[in-house]
Order: C-alpha cells, then sequence, then structure tokens
C-alpha cells in the first residue's frame, strides 16, 4: 500500500453473512481495496472478524431494525466514514440513512428487486427509505442490464445514466484442471465418465427439481449432483429415498462460494431454470451466480425460456427450455456436442459476461467517489 496516498474508510452493509464473498460483493470490497479504502463490514449474525482480504478488512454486527438505527445513528464512528455503501433490500435503508446525516456519498447494490409477487415482507415505511436510498445513491449496481429497467421502475429513477452493471461473475475467476474434476468426482462416487447434471442453490419446483429429478429418473446412465440451499432436513432424507439415490450426490453441508464453483467443473450440464414469475426471475441474465459459475467452470446451460437467456444459444454454451420435453431434448443435445459448447462457454464469458471489463468501471466509479 502506498503510504503517501490517503486512506479512507468505507462501511458496507450486507443484508446475510454468507453474501460477503459472493461475487458482486467480493468485486466491491477488491475495488475499494484498490482506491485505498479500510473496509468495515455489517451483517447481521455472525461474521469472522478475520476475512480472506486482510487486516483492512473488518466486521461488526448490525441490525436492520427502527430500534438499532434509534440507538446507533447518532454515534461518532459514523463520521469517520467516507462512503456507505450496501446490498438490498435491507440495508438500504440504513446506508440511506447515515449517509444523508452525515453528508457522505453512498452507492447501492441493487441485486435483489423486491417488487410484484416478490416484495418480501417490510413495511411500506421501510421500503420508501430503501427506495429512496437507491435514488440518492451516486451509482446503482444491477447485476443484468435487463434489470437496469426494473430498477428503475421500482426506485422511481428518472435517468439511467447513474445505473452500471456487474454480473454474479467472480472478476478471478478460479483454475480449472482435468486432474482437480477427476478429484471432485471422486468424491462425489462418479466414474470419470459418468454424464453429470448439476443443480446449485436454491432447489424448488420454480427451479426445475422436479424436471432434474424426472430426467434421472427416465435417462439410466444420467448422474445428478445437487447443491441445494434452504431446503429441510425432511427434503433431504426424502431425495436420499428415492429409488434413483444410487445416482444422486446430495452436498449436504453448506459450500463457500470459491469451493461451489470449483467443484462444478465436474458437471457436464448446469440447470438455471427460473419459472418463478416475479419481474426479476424472468430477467435474470448474467445476474445469476450459478449461471455465470457454470459457465466460467466450461459447464453448458439448461435454462428457462426468458429473453435474458438469449445469448447462451447465440454462443452456443446452452439451451433454453420451456417445459419437460424440451428439457429432457436439451440433455441429449449438449450430451452429443458437449465437448463444443464446453468450449464455447469461455467465449461467452469473455464476450458477454466481461467480469473484468465490468470490474475495471465500478473500480473507476468508487474512485470517483472521493
Amino acid at each position: 500500500m502506498n503510504s503517501n496516498k490517503q486512506i479512507k474508510k468505507a462501511a458496507h452493509f450486507l443484508l446475510i453473512p454468507e453474501l460477503l464473498y459472493s461475487p458482486p460483493n467480493d468485486a466491491i470490497i477488491n475495488a475499494y481495496l484498490e482506491n485505498n479504502y479500510i473496509v468495515d463490514i455489517y451483517s447481521p449474525g455472525n461474521l469472522c472478524q478475520e476475512t480472506t482480504y486482510g487486516n483492512r478488512v473488518r466486521t461488526y454486527q448490525v441490525s436492520y431494525s427502527w430500534f438499532w438505527l434509534l440507538s446507533h445513528v447518532l454515534k461518532f464512528k459514523w463520521f469517520k466514514y467516507n462512503c456507505f455503501s450496501g446490498t438490498s433490500e435491507d440495508p438500504l435503508a440504513v446506508i440511506g440513512i447515515l449517509s444523508a446525516l452525515f453528508n457522505k456519498r453512498s452507492f447501492s447494490l441493487v441485486d435483489e428487486i423486491k417488487s410484484g409477487s416478490y416484495g418480501g415482507d417490510r413495511s411500506e415505511r421501510w421500503k420508501r427509505i430503501c427506495q429512496w436510498s437507491i435514488r440518492r445513491s451516486a451509482f446503482q449496481i444491477v447485476n443484468d442490464i435487463n434489470r437496469i429497467s426494473l430498477v428503475q421502475e421500482y426506485a422511481r429513477i428518472r435517468s439511467v445514466q447513474s445505473i452500471m452493471v456487474y454480473p454474479g461473475c467472480f472478476k478471478d475467476i478460479p483454475e480449472k484442471s482435468k486432474e482437480e474434476r477427476k478429484r471432485v468426482r471422486e468424491k462425489w462416487g462418479l466414474a470419470e465418465n459418468a454424464f453429470v447434471i448439476g443443480s446449485s442453490g436454491g432447489f424448488n419446483m420454480t427451479a426445475g427439481a422436479d424436471w432434474l429429478l424426472d430426467s434421472v429418473k427416465e435417462i439410466e446412465d444420467l448422474h445428478a449432483v445437487i447443491q441445494p440451499l434452504g431446503i429441510s432436513a425432511l427434503s433431504i432424507f426424502l431425495l436420499q429415498s428415492l429409488s434413483i439415490s444410487n445416482r444422486i450426490y446430495i452436498q449436504t453441508e453448506r459450500l463457500g462460494w470459491r469451493e461451489a464453483w470449483n467443484s462444478s467443473q465436474a458437471l457436464d450440464i448446469g440447470l438455471c431454470i427460473y419459472t418463478n414469475q416475479a419481474p426479476q426471475f424472468q430477467r435474470m441474465g448474467i445476474s445469476s451466480n450459478r449461471l455465470c459459475m457454470f459457465l466460467a467452470m466450461g459447464v453448458p446451460i439448461i435454462a428457462s425460456y426468458q429473453r435474458s437467456f438469449e445469448f447462451l444459444e447465440r454462443y452456443n454454451c446452452g439451451i433454453m427450455v420451456r417445459d419437460y420435453d424440451d428439457f429432457k431434448s436439451a440433455i441429449n443435445s449438449i450430451r452429443t456436442d458437449y465437448q463444443k459448447m464446453s468450449h464455447n462457454c469461455q467465449d461467452c464469458v469473455e464476450g458477454y459476461v466481461k467480469p473484468k471489463g465490468y470490474y475495471a468501471v465500478l473500480k473507476q466509479k468508487i474512485k470517483e467517489l472521493a
């Protein structure tokens, strides 16, 4: 670190602790550090004091409630920050109030757009403050170009000039290797030549769970790996009790972000199904962490049919489907053309996802805050 440069301080607020190392938050923290900031991370729940970012990143506990705000909002420590930032939706009310009270700059990562049937359960007063906080931000980040109009409508932003994109992709992608692919498959108990379809993250009826299980049932040499989040112990028990359980590996422990990305290189197909009709689920594109993960690790994709996924077929690294018949057909098509489609994933990451290009813009915008 150049000691001649002025050291600045930023407070970054997370919705949940597990988001610390997610690709967009990882990019924000690194961009802060490269712009000579000390970064204090605020999150509800337990977050380790020591992070992988070194001693210029510290962690503190927060609660997104009126009681916490009234108890903490007038503390002197907020004067010491040069910038406030946070993820949506709950943290945005806090950064809006703090940045306004102490006359500081702020920016918003609007990775969750709580609108329509996906409106959430916060009070209208809290939501209005979140929306005001987005409007007063120096810039807003969404994870896909198709979501710009969504956040513009949600927060009533008149101009889109302040809205930038950062995808659900790490700027530095984990290394891929045949040896690591083999090692992960051995851990899963799968043969090197097994054909494997994978699901990561939410595993439910709007995320293609039924299609995946039915396809394993009908295609006798198809294997599946499921890395689920937020499903009950009963659901895991039922999955393990299926007659096809010998061809399904279930990751019961939560993986870290980098660990999940690393393991995905052992898959042959990645599942990116979003049938929830709420607006943000129908404009996923490269806001989908799992989609970016699969592409970055060379895994062709089966995605639900929506305009934001059309680039997959343009780059021939994925297939969009409307129903289960399409889904089964896509498995066979990818299987036939797997090597070429896997190779095309890299072209898609470099030509469309472009994490390094978007990161450079993010870093410059944070530099300009000073």
